[in-house]
């Protein structure tokens, strides 16, 4: 282990942080002597008046020593971590803080776009979770290329680039890259192998093993990290004070009672609480798979609207809260339909579209007068299951696959 280089501190971070973990490797490559503050609670600890005395922005990584406080996983890595990982030249030094720069920039986000499902800490969004793979898809192959005739990204040593890229990804290795993927890049599997079996990465991380089948949304975990509130139940009224009996007066005619929507249809094959478990749950072919046994056209219909009055769609949150208004509207519909709903474009040109699978061969907004009010603003087309381009369209937007519409970028999609 290299010899100290002076560099003695308090790290404050969350358990299990990769930031938090690129920081304690950097220690063991400088020679610094970085505790973790055993007492540190999240979300607590770094709201205090004494840790952000020493902290302004309250963020964590934090690390504190006698040279002075630091707040931001890269810096706290490179102090620590001594000039030797750092580079010993200009060109050198940018070019290593350019990979800790993608690192954090590209890596690192779509990473979480496909790991936080997989730990219950984002629902399992298909749109989101396909960009995060395409995003890695493109990153893995430019590096690939890269490390063709390399063994570390920057020069002939370790250095904080290859650190930083190689801490960020580990999640991926373990849970994701199984053995056909990695196959796609064999380069960087080489380059990562080689840099996890370093002596001073093993003894923060211990051994890496590689992923066998990659890991999946949990809805279980997911429920339970993200339980639902429950609703305070409506204070008693106080019983109302005796009167003086009254004459009796004609009963009034009793109400007729509202029949339920689509009452009068027979029970349908899909059952649309198995149709969304599926969706929640399940890789694509299996809700295609589901779909295709139980659709039958009647009992269900399938529906593209697009927003008649795209240019009014200005702000992305305002059309956010477009769609969030009409979903809280159609809350009594939900067991009875499924929709996605999809914003393309930047602010000043967007587009809101979307696709439906609902009740009944006709129209099933209108089945109800209260589901009507955001639907009028709409233009409805039923789509047939049996027509390829229909049938291609309803599949692109379940395999979260809908890029663009009109020549509009996907911006933001929201599940009903």
């Amino acid at each position: 282990m290299p010899a100290k280089n002076g560099v003695d501190g308090t790290l404050y971070c969350y358990p299990n942080s990769s930031r938090a973990q690129l920081i304690q490797i950097s220690a063991q490559y400088g020679g610094s002597d970085v505790k973790l503050a055993s007492d540190f609670e999240f979300g607590v600890t770094n709201k205090s008046p004494a840790f952000t005395a020493k902290f302004p922005f309250g963020q964590v990584p934090a690390f504190e020593s006698s040279a002075g406080c630091l707040n931001d996983t890269m810096t706290i890595a490179s102090f620590v971590g001594g000039c030797d990982l750092r580079g010993g030249d200009e060109i050198t030094r940018a070019t290593i803080t350019q990979f800790m720069n993608m690192a954090e920039t590209k890596l690192f986000p779509a990473a979480c776009q496909v790991l936080y499902p997989c730990w219950g800490l984002m629902p399992n969004n298909k749109n989101v979770v396909n960009k995060g793979h395409e995003n890695i898809k493109s990153f893995m192959t430019v590096l690939d290329q890269h490390l063709l005739n390399r063994t570390y990204l920057v020069g002939e040593s370790v250095t904080l680039a290859d650190l930083s890229l190689a801490v960020y990804m580990r999640d991926l290795y373990t849970m994701i890259l199984d053995e056909n993927r990695r196959n796609s890049y064999v380069n960087v599997t080489r380059w990562f192998t080689t840099i996890m079996n370093q002596d001073e990465v093993i003894r923060v991380l211990g051994q890496t093993t590689l992923c066998v089948k990659p890991a999946q949304f949990d809805a279980k975990l997911f429920q339970q990290n993200n339980p639902k509130q429950q609703k305070n139940a409506a204070p008693k009224k106080e019983a109302a004070k005796k009167e003086a009996p009254k004459k009796e007066e004609a009963a009034p005619a009793p109400k007729k009672e509202r029949s339920a929507p689509f009452s009068s249809l027979p029970a349908p094959k899909l059952n649309m609480d198995d149709f969304k478990r599926h969706y929640w749950n399940d890789p694509s072919e299996v809700i295609h798979k589901y779909f295709d046994d139980t659709f039958v056209d009647g009992e269900w219909s399938v529906w593209k609207v697009e927003y008649k009055y795209q240019s009014e769609l200005v702000k992305t949150t305002k059309t956010n809260n477009l769609v969030k208004g009409m979903f809280q509207r159609l809350e009594t519909m939900k067991k009875y339909a499924f929709g996605l709903m999809y914003i393309f474009g930047d602010e000043g040109d967007q587009r809101l579209a979307g696709i439906w699978l609902g009740r009944g061969g006709d129209n099933f907004f209108y089945e109800d007068t209260n589901w009507t009010i955001d639907i009028e603003n709409f233009n409805c087309t039923k789509m047939d299951m049996n027509k390829p381009d229909e049938k291609a369209l309803w599949t692109k937007f379940i395999d979260g696959g809908m890029d663009d519409w009109e020549g509009k970028q996907f911006e933001k999609d929201h599940i009903f």
